[in-house]
C-alpha cells in the first residue's frame, strides 16, 4: 500500500511544514485547506509527486463531509491523517466575538472529532494507518477557550490511542509551543512579549513530530526546553500554571484587521 497522508491546514504554518517533511520522506499527499491556489503551488513544489489537492472549508459541514469521504475511500487510501488546521480568537472569552468562538470550536474540536472518528473506523477496517492530531502546550498551562479546545484534542487523542491499541493504527498528539507561523497575525494577537527562547521553527517541529510518530510515542512536545517546562508546570494548580505563562509569554490583542481564517496553523 502506497503511504498516503491527508494533511489539513496544509497551506501554511505547521501544517505546511508537516506536508513538506512527509513528502521528503516519501509520502504521497492529499493537501487540504481553503486556498486552492496555495495548495496547487505547494503540490508542484513538493518532491515525490504528483500530490492531490482538496480545497475545502473545515468550518462547514459540507467541508468536513468531503474530507471524511476522502478518508473513507478505499481507492488510493489515506494511511495517515494529520489534523493540523486550527484557529484562535482575537480576544479572550467572553470579550471575543461569538462568531469567532464558534468557528474556533468547529475547526479545533468538531472537525478533529469527525475526521479522527472517520479515520479510526476506516483504518481499523484496513488493519493499518496512523492519526496525528495537533494539540498545543496551551493544553498544559493556559486557560480560556483556545486552551480548552487544545486540551480536548490532547485528551481525546490519548483516549483514541488506547481504543486502537493492537489494531494496526498508530495515534499521536503533537503539542507544540510557540512556533513561528502566521497563527498569531491571523488571530490578531501580539506575541512580542514572548521570550525569544520560546520560539520554535515550524520545520523543526515537523521533523520532531514525524520522528516521534515513527518511534511510537503517544505525545510529542518539540524542544527540550518545552519538555522541561511542561514537566515542571503540570504539577502546579491551574492558577499557578497560567501565572507562569503570563510571566514568560504574555499575549495582547491587536486591533482587528482581517477575518479569522480556518486555515491558520497552530501556535
Amino acid at each position: 500500500m502506497t503511504p498516503r497522508a491527508l494533511v489539513t491546514g496544509a497551506s501554511s504554518g505547521i501544517g505546511r511544514a508537516l506536508a513538506v517533511e512527509l513528502a521528503k520522506r516519501g509520502w504521497k499527499l492529499v493537501l487540504v485547506a481553503r486556498d486552492e491556489h496555495k495548495l496547487a503551488a505547494l503540490a508542484e513544489e513538493l518532491p515525490n509527486g504528483p500530490h492531490d489537492v482538496l480545497s475545502e472549508d473545515l468550518s462547514t459541514d459540507s467541508g468536513m463531509q468531503a474530507i471524511c469521504a476522502r478518508i473513507d475511500a478505499d481507492v488510493e487510501p489515506v494511511t495517515l491523517l494529520v489534523t493540523a488546521a486550527g484557529t484562535g480568537t482575537s480576544g479572550a472569552f467572553p470579550w471575543s466575538p461569538m462568531a469567532e468562538e464558534e468557528m474556533m470550536l468547529r475547526i479545533n474540536v468538531l472537525a478533529t472529532l469527525r475526521l479522527t472518528h472517520g479515520a479510526a473506523h476506516a483504518m481499523k477496517r484496513r488493519g493499518i494507518g496512523g492519526i496525528m492530531t495537533v494539540a498545543s502546550t496551551a493544553a498544559y498551562w493556559s486557560a480560556g477557550t483556545y486552551a480548552a479546545s487544545k486540551s480536548w484534542v490532547l485528551l481525546t487523542t490519548l483516549g483514541l490511542r488506547a481504543q486502537l491499541e493492537n489494531s494496526g493504527v498508530r495515534v499521536m498528539a503533537l503539542s507544540p509551543g510557540f512556533t513561528k507561523t502566521e497563527f498569531h497575525a491571523r488571530s490578531q494577537t501580539d506575541p512580542s512579549g514572548v521570550k525569544a527562547w520560546m520560539w520554535l521553527d515550524a520545520e523543526d517541529v515537523a521533523r520532531q513530530a514525524l520522528d516521534d510518530f515513527d518511534a511510537g510515542k503517544a505525545v510529542c512536545v518539540p524542544g527540550r526546553r518545552y519538555r522541561a517546562l511542561v514537566e515542571t508546570v503540570r504539577h502546579l494548580p491551574p492558577g499557578g500554571r497560567s501565572a507562569v505563562l503570563r510571566r514568560i509569554a504574555p499575549l495582547r490583542s491587536q486591533p482587528k484587521t482581517t477575518p479569522m481564517s480556518p486555515d491558520s496553523s497552530q501556535d
